[in-house]
């Protein structure tokens, strides 16, 4: 189990939570946490595939600043995508200590 995993778990994702993210177009969550599902998709696909609907969607649940916090983390778990589909994601962060 990689660090992102547990750290899903200790936040309380189940199954149950794993099966709508997956269909989540089709689920029973929010309209809030569909479109920023709908985003992740789309900032995955490529920044393009943020158009002006999921722009204009985007801004009616969402501040400027969550807006900015969700690009953020999305980079943030984006950035080791390689190591991950090596199999070479660490167990748990190294934090490197200046």
């Amino acid at each position: 189990m990689g660090y992102r995993d547990a750290g899903a778990l200790q936040a309380g994702v189940d199954d149950n939570m794993l099966a709508l993210v997956d269909d989540h177009e089709h689920s029973s969550l929010s309209p809030k946490q569909k479109a920023a599902l709908r985003f992740a998709d789309a900032h995955l696909s490529g920044p393009v595939a943020v158009d002006d609907d999921l722009r204009a969607e985007l801004t009616a649940y969402f501040t400027p600043t969550e807006l900015g916090s969700l690009l953020v983390r999305l980079m943030q778990f984006s950035s080791d995508i390689v190591m991950v589909a090596l199999g070479l994601d660490l167990a748990e962060p190294v934090r490197q200590v200046v």
